[in-house]
């Protein structure tokens, strides 16, 4: 338990510490009991989707477009060469995953990335 400070006495809320410590403490008693951890322990599965949307030529112009970046300042920005960023939008390459992963947060957050090239381009 904390303790507060001028009495010495202890306080109604647990510490995060002694809330760690009695967490790990429930989790090596259902370990050493043998039961199923579920019986005994919340247990969560998150089921996250992160696989990026797919770009097509249209999509690469229009977020370029949304950034008001050119070509050349986009690639340098993403860190590819201007031709990939051609073949993107000509389609004759596709977008890969982690190009794609950020098109999608400049989708997102269009105003950070727009910041982002302004001070890239300066």
């Amino acid at each position: 338990m904390r303790k507060t400070g001028k009495g010495g006495g202890e306080s109604a809320t647990p510490s995060l510490g002694d809330r760690l410590i009695a967490g790990l403490e429930s989790v090596v008693e259902a370990l050493q009991s043998g039961e199923p951890l579920e019986k005994r322990l919340t247990v969560r599965a998150v089921k996250l989707d992160l696989t990026p949307r797919e770009y097509g030529p249209d999509d690469v112009k229009a977020v370029r477009a949304k950034l008001g970046a050119s070509q050349v300042l986009l690639a340098r920005f993403l860190g590819v060469s201007v031709q990939a960023v051609r073949h993107w939008e000509q389609g004759t390459r596709p977008v890969p995953t982690i190009a794609a992963r950020y098109l999608d947060d400049v989708q997102e957050f269009p105003e950070l990335w727009a910041r982002r090239i302004e001070a890239a381009a300066k």
